[in-house]
Order: C-alpha cells, then structure tokens, then sequence
C-alpha cells in the first residue's frame, strides 16, 4: 500500500493515544487481551514532575500510543489547566491540516480550547 493511501486511511482517526495508569502490567494485559495491541518491550523515562516512564503501544500502522505511568497523588481527570496533578486521556486525532480542521469543527459547533 502506497504512503498516500495510508494517510487517506488514517484521516479522522485517532494516531496517537495518551492513557494515564497507575498499574502498567494490567493495563497491558487489558488492551492486549481486548484490543490486540503490541507494546515496546522497554519503556521510556519520561521527562516532568508526574509523569515516571512511558510505555509505547501500537495497532497497526495507524494507532501508537504510550501509557503514562504516574504516581498515586496523581489523578485521571478531563484536561484542566488548573489542576497540575490531573493527567487527561489525550487523543490526537490524523487531519491534513489543523487550521483548516479546526475552523470546521467550530463552525458546525465545536470549540477549541488550547
């Protein structure tokens, strides 16, 4: 399959997935078992204060991902500037432009928030 058509697969699809967790053994056996996703076998010492490793995932050649192993004080919460302990689940969405896509989404009632 051509590049091209792999990116016209992926448009509107989530590409990158961020997944907080406390327990990265059962989070792995989770979607492995549910989803059929493979992981890195080493993970990534992750650079900030809540953050301790990063642990890489894939399905496919569209959805790679990372578990963010954090702390206990820390929390799984919808994105919220104002709560620092707070580690949303992040989907990043696959568009050929970000401008244009957004200005689209707002005007069929989405908002942006950055």
């Amino acid at each position: 399959m051509c590049e091209e058509n792999l990116v016209q697969e992926a448009l509107g699809q989530i590409c990158w997935l961020e997944v907080p967790v406390r327990d990265v053994p059962r989070a792995k056996a989770f979607y492995m078992e549910l989803f059929g996703w493979e992981f890195v076998p080493e993970p990534q010492k992750a650079v900030g204060d809540c953050v301790k490793s990063m642990h890489f995932f894939n399905k496919g050649k569209t959805l790679h991902g990372a578990f963010l192993e954090h702390d206990e004080e820390y929390h799984v919460i919808n994105n919220n500037p104002d709560k620092p302990g707070a580690l949303p689940v992040l989907p990043t969405l696959c568009v050929l432009d970000c401008e244009e896509t957004l200005a689209e989404a707002n005007a069929i009632g989405g908002k942006t928030a950055v």
